[in-house]
């Protein structure tokens, strides 16, 4: 089984090009393929997730540690529920390249966000291809 990272910018509004995405990774790697995503609820990784279920394909999503576990969420029942704190949302990243094969984003990066990213890449030997 493969894991997939597909993530990207809340901005990313291409919708068709996300569905034939994902639908051209059902079609070479199977349903066994699980997507990861951030879980966010804006952009890209809301139509991935979207496609992602819609198609038949495994689905995970590590979302921030302030917020309430969900049916697809990948850390345990005791990382969510706790106070709001900036590095949170890093975090997201360490556990998304952690636990994929390949990794896509969709649209632009913060350079705050991709700086920490970058280094995320290079310590766990994985490259990233950005799409737009």
């Amino acid at each position: 089984m493969k894991n997939i990272a597909l993530i990207g910018s809340p901005k990313y509004e291409n919708v068709r090009k996300i569905r034939d995405f994902v639908f051209e990774i059902k079609q070479r790697l199977g349903e066994g393929t699980n997507i990861i995503t951030r879980g966010n609820k804006d952009g890209c990784e809301k139509w991935v997730r979207k496609y992602a279920l819609e198609f038949g394909l495994r689905y995970t999503e590590y979302n921030p540690a302030h917020t309430s576990r969900n049916l697809y969420s990948g850390m345990s029942d005791e990382y969510y529920d706790k106070p709001f704190h900036p590095t949170q949302k890093l975090h997201q990243y360490d556990c998304v390249v952690n636990h994929s094969d390949k990794i896509f984003y969709f649209g632009g990066i913060k350079p705050s966000e991709q700086r920490h990213f970058e280094k995320l890449l290079k310590r766990y030997g994985k490259n990233v291809m950005y799409l737009d």
